[in-house]
């Protein structure tokens, strides 16, 4: 969904420093496991990768893949920079 400007901020919640793999769930907020990558808007972990990528190449969505963790950072210290300092979930409507 996009956000339009009939839309209103309902809600805003700080997740701080942690990291959850957008695709299983598992905490990475202390884990210095290196991999993965973004799908979409989505942080996919390194125990992740290889099934979900699979996937992605069989549906014809890789141009969906915007990134790739490097192989020398950890999988949380990339997804902290991909946020950019912004460590929100915001909730909107119409």
């Amino acid at each position: 969904m996009r956000l339009t400007d009939d839309m209103k901020l309902q809600s805003v919640t700080d997740v701080g420093n942690s990291v959850v793999c957008d695709w299983c769930g598992d905490d990475f907020t202390k884990s210095n496991e290196i991999g993965g990558f973004l799908f979409g808007s989505k942080a996919v972990c390194p125990h992740c990768c290889e099934k979900v990528e699979k996937q992605i190449y069989d549906f014809g969505e890789e141009k969906y893949i915007k990134a790739y963790c490097p192989p020398t950072m950890p999988f949380r210290k990339w997804v902290l920079q991909l946020r950019g300092g912004d460590n929100t979930i915001k909730i909107y409507s119409n």
